[in-house]
């Protein structure tokens, strides 16, 4: 937890993501683009998700023409043109531990159960159920199996809470993982590039101190 409009126990997440010219997430202004958004992460938020505006804008101004973080927002007096927000970090939430539930029913066959929970979280964000926009062609050729809608609603439900890449670990392999991100557009991607992931990718190094401590004993994870 933080405390507001204090220099030393606030927040900055809120200012610190916000873009030149903005004033939506706090009322320090803001030189650069703030926290920037994939064109990949923009385009999975379907048609009527409500989370979409809360969570992402556009900012129109020259040197940005980009969107950027709006999830966290503080533009009250108390926190001030300094940015000194309030806002407290999260750790888990309810759609959090309603989507594991789902994921974890699904994983042990309970494909009913499973939908009824994913079902829980997309009501609640204006969606169609899983059955109705499953029907669908747009939906069903991003998300063809219950395992990538699931995937797909943590990623616009949890955006920016730090729970992306290790639900990717959890769905994939190293193999899938890496197929997963290369079969993915380029452009949507910016100057990042795709074709630099690989399985290596799917695990950190093993610090080198750690390997001095046993030298003959101690592996290195493979391309390291």
């Amino acid at each position: 937890m933080y405390r507001q409009g204090d220099i030393n126990y606030s927040s900055r997440i809120a200012a610190n993501n916000q873009a030149q010219g903005e004033t939506i997430n706090s009322l320090r202004p803001n030189t650069g683009v703030g926290g920037n958004v994939t064109p990949d992460l923009v385009l999975d938020y379907e048609t009527g998700d409500v989370r979409k505006d809360f969570s992402i804008k556009y900012a129109n101004a020259a040197v940005v023409k980009d969107y950027f973080i709006t999830k966290y927002r503080d533009a009250s007096a108390a926190a001030g043109t300094t940015g000194y927000g309030g806002n407290d970090w999260l750790l888990l939430r309810y759609a959090d531990v309603l989507l594991l539930l789902a994921e974890t029913n699904l994983y042990l066959g309970d494909v009913a159960t499973a939908t009824s929970q994913l079902d829980q979280v997309r009501e609640r964000a204006g969606l169609p159920r899983y059955a109705v926009a499953s029907a669908t062609a747009g939906y069903s050729g991003k998300y063809p199996t219950l395992k990538l809608a699931i995937l797909h609603e943590r990623r616009v439900e949890l955006a920016f809470e730090n729970q992306r890449w290790f639900d990717l670990q959890r769905a994939f392999t190293p193999q899938e993982l890496t197929d997963y991100f290369r079969a993915k557009s380029q452009a949507n991607f910016g100057i990042a590039q795709l074709s630099n992931f690989g399985l290596k990718d799917y695990y950190y190094p093993i610090p080198f101190n750690e390997a001095k401590l046993n030298p003959t004993g101690m592996y290195q994870n493979p391309g390291y």
